[in-house]
């Protein structure tokens, strides 16, 4: 009997990023491990363990219920791998019983017998007590593989000692999307547009942002990648006096409205990915550590609430930016570059821990 692998991260709950990450791994499984039985962990409720999912280019898989840990265990067996394909699943600053499900999925998958392999991952903000309790379970994998030198530095702190570790970038910087906008479109462009990716979260220091930036610039549209940040983004946009805001589903849409845009703010990871993988210039909003390592390989400009010059700080860059955006958009080219090469040695890597475990069980 086949090795079955178990891939799980924030999978099934409308985050685009979550989802094109559940792809990019899927996909990877497809090409370079088709023998091997693929069980993707969703929190879909609509889809019940066993149904077999069709993605594209002929990928097929079974799901299962994330949450029914007997039923996974029951799965599980000596030799299979359980793999965790990007996110920030390891922290407990949204929710410390988010942590200890992850934590218990890990767990499970060793005393089944079952390797287990990290990659693409953002690790922290931990508490103490997150700290304490991740620490030997970390432990229990073959490889992690971080998205950033925060997260690495994180792991060494916690002296989690025993996987192979690895830095690397997003992997979404490997994700074959579309070609970005040809230059000539930007200069064309005679007014600018901002694109301002919206993360649910009553804020009062985001309301007066955002009323500067419509005054200041004039054409403010919101976005959301999240569809539980679409209620937010619709109350938020009625009650500023905003245009409806664009609900994107999918990354096809998100590249047919870049060339509208001169830039983009992002509360979200991945709103900053896809503004880059666009080759448009990106401002991060936020405290999450994520948005500040992005933008820092990025050399963009980042902002948390309480920054006391937030507004003088997000009107200069944009400023800037608006005053040359074909030289704006040229740095981001050069970057962007950069990392895609650098996603491709990341999926490499991945390909070879997974080789390297299996062929050992």
């Amino acid at each position: 009997m086949m090795p079955r692998v178990f891939l799980f991260g924030y999978y099934g709950f409308g985050n685009l990023g979550d989802e094109l990450l559940c792809h990019y791994y899927t996909e990877i499984f497809r090409r370079y491990f088709p023998g091997f039985e693929l069980v993707v962990l969703t929190g879909n409720k609509h889809l019940k363990t066993g149904d077999r999912q069709a993605g594209d280019g002929g990928t097929t898989y079974k799901v299962a219920n994330r949450w029914n840990l007997w039923r996974l265990g029951r799965m599980m067996a000596p030799g299979d791998l359980l793999v965790g394909g990007g996110g920030s699943i390891f922290q407990d600053v949204t929710s410390k019983r988010s942590l200890l499900y992850y934590l218990a999925l890990l767990r499970l998958a060793h005393r089944r017998g079952a390797a287990i392999i990290l990659a693409g991952q953002g690790i922290g903000p931990l508490s103490a007590w997150g700290r304490k309790v991740a620490r030997p379970v970390l432990d229990l994998a073959a490889a992690i593989g971080c998205r950033d030198q925060r997260s690495l530095l994180t792991l060494a702190r916690m002296e989690v000692k025993a996987p192979q570790f690895y830095l690397g970038v997003v992997p979404l910087w490997d994700y074959p999307f579309p070609p970005p906008r040809p230059v000539d479109t930007i200069k064309k462009q005679r007014q600018p547009r901002i694109g301002y990716i919206i993360r649910a979260g009553e804020n009062k220091r985001k309301d007066q942002l955002l009323v500067t930036l419509s005054s200041l610039f004039g054409n403010l549209q919101l976005i959301t990648l999240s569809r539980a940040d679409e209620p937010a983004a619709h109350r938020l946009a009625e009650k500023l006096g905003l245009v409806a805001p664009y609900c994107i589903r999918d990354p096809d849409t998100f590249f047919d409205l870049s060339p509208a845009f001169t830039v983009v703010l992002s509360e979200r990871l991945h709103g900053l990915l896809l503004a880059a993988r666009c080759h448009l210039p990106g401002i991060g909003l936020g405290a999450d550590p994520k948005l500040h390592a992005f933008c820092h390989q990025m050399a963009w400009t980042c902002w948390t609430w309480r920054d006391s010059s937030l507004l003088l700080g997000v009107c200069a860059a944009l400023r800037e930016i608006v005053a040359d955006p074909v030289s704006a958009v040229e740095k981001v080219r050069q970057q962007a570059a950069i990392m895609a090469q650098k996603g491709e040695e990341d999926r490499q890597w991945f390909i070879n821990q997974v080789q390297a475990v299996l062929a050992n069980r």
